[in-house]
């Protein structure tokens, strides 16, 4: 979450708050200083997306767009009948946009590039990404294939085409920032109020990073993961954050 997101999301309420007020939260979180603070606040003025009015700072309609908006996941790993799904398309190529599409919804599927147009998963095709073939018409450009591979073969598939290791280092990432953050707003001094604020903008923050991070996970099967996936600790640290949102 970027300055300007995090003051829209404090200010939301709009209850309005001082700008020493503003700063003991975000320093808290973000260790944000005073000079900053004061060249976002003087940026989103200019553009009218906050007001200044009895010392107190109030968001309007134009910073609606800075509130980060989230999803609720499940980080679930599918029961795995060791059957793999393959996804073959030929779109031609003044059909730039729909190919586009078709690659962004195979993605969100957890689909990832084998091959130019071949995308793999060891997960079964999902209702919507059927849909989304049958409503665009694409039948005959898009073919979907499932079978078995041998243990040899999958391994050599898994270093191909998805690369764990960076994935756990990510979810590693995620872990320790989430544990600095809270270590130092727990630190911090804060009145009660401010407290609360503080904590529920760490939590949303918190989340927007795990959103972001599961999306490139394409939850393999457990015999290709490590013994302790970090993957279901960051789930654990996400489904958490509930009680500090507000």
């Amino acid at each position: 979450m970027n300055l300007k997101s995090a003051i829209a999301y404090i200010l939301r309420d709009g209850r309005g708050m001082n700008q020493n007020a503003l700063l003991e939260i975000l320093k808290s979180v973000f260790g944000t200083t005073q000079a900053e603070l004061q060249t976002a606040l003087m940026e989103m003025k200019s553009k009218k997306e906050i007001s200044f009015d009895n010392d107190l700072y109030k968001t309007t309609a134009r910073s609606r767009r800075r509130i980060p908006k989230a999803e609720k996941v499940k980080y679930v790993i599918p029961l795995w009948h060791r059957r793999w799904t393959m996804v073959v398309f030929h779109v031609a190529e003044e059909e730039k946009q729909m190919r586009d599409q078709i690659r962004y919804q195979l993605k969100k599927e957890g689909f990832a590039v084998w091959q130019h147009s071949i995308w793999v998963s060891p997960h079964g095709v999902s209702d919507s990404l059927r849909r989304f073939v049958e409503n665009h018409g694409l039948e005959s450009q898009v073919k979907i294939f499932q079978g078995a591979l041998s243990s040899r073969d999958e391994t050599e598939l898994i270093k191909s085409v998805w690369n764990t290791n960076v994935l756990e280092k990510t979810y590693q990432s995620f872990i320790k920032e989430g544990k600095r953050q809270f270590a130092r707003l727990k630190s911090m001094h804060l009145e009660e109020d401010l407290r609360t604020k503080a904590l529920d903008l760490l939590a949303k923050d918190t989340e927007l990073k795990y959103l972001k991070t599961v999306k490139d996970d394409p939850k393999l099967p457990r015999p290709f993961l490590s013994k302790n996936w970090l993957g279901f600790r960051a789930y654990n640290i996400y489904q958490q954050l509930d009680k500090y949102l507000k």
